[in-house]
């Protein structure tokens, strides 16, 4: 699991994004070019070779590689910055046409890591259900709405009310909010993993009960008959 995870964030995540900040603007069509020939590569030979597709991946390389390159013609400063809010207006727009369609892009995210451990999506969407795992990512999913939206409305009112010259004046509180809404979400992040700990945890000892039923292990009956009523 953990190479394929490692392979998988290289090839989506790290490579885009140490391609857009790490080299200087404008960035180079043909290292573009070979960004996109080695996602693509790798897409269809994973797809291939294991038989899967690492959607969430594919998406967040997309979106990333596509907000940067409008980004390179804009200029540093206040263009930059009502860019960005313009980005985060999408983001959200994305995350909440995602739940509307029932494409919980955490929910995406949470399937792909499951599927490079080797689990089939039968036993995934199993675990979904009785872990109750999809109402745990769609609470993430709206508090990253909140946090987003939030941001979104304090960077409006510094663009249109302070304007070009005092628009930063408002930095100090996205710093406050974004502190605050990552608590948050790390604690809702913590609850929900501990939650499929528990749930493997739970699986496995039943899975120990039965096989030591199968070895001639002594089994009280009143309590088989209780647990089958």
């Amino acid at each position: 699991m953990k190479n394929k995870l490692l392979s998988d964030s290289i090839v989506y995540i790290i490579s885009p994004i140490l391609l857009f900040n790490f080299i200087n603007y404008p960035i180079n069509n043909y290292l573009l070019l070979a960004l996109v020939l080695i996602i693509g590569i790798y897409t269809i030979t994973t797809k291939n070779n294991e038989s899967r597709i690492n959607l969430s991946g594919i998406i967040f390389s997309s979106i990333y590689i596509l907000m940067s390159l409008f980004r390179q013609n804009i200029k540093p400063g206040f263009d930059m910055y009502v860019y960005d809010t313009y980005c985060m207006i999408m983001l959200t727009l994305i995350i909440i046409f995602s739940l509307l369609l029932h494409k919980n892009i955490l929910k995406l995210m949470y399937i792909d890591i499951r599927i490079c451990k080797g689990d089939n999506n039968l036993r995934i969407f199993n675990n979904i259900k009785k872990s109750n795992l999809d109402y745990d990512l769609k609470r993430i999913s709206y508090l990253i709405i909140m946090h987003l939206a939030s941001l979104i409305f304090i960077r409006i009112i510094s663009i249109y009310s302070l304007g070009f010259t005092n628009y930063e004046n408002t930095n100090i509180i996205q710093i406050i909010v974004n502190i605050a809404f990552m608590i948050r979400e790390m604690y809702l992040t913590s609850k929900l993993m501990s939650n499929i700990k528990n749930n493997i945890k739970i699986k496995s000892k039943v899975s120990r009960i039965k096989k030591s039923s199968r070895d001639g292990s002594i089994i009280d009956i009143e309590k088989y008959k209780n647990l089958n009523k």
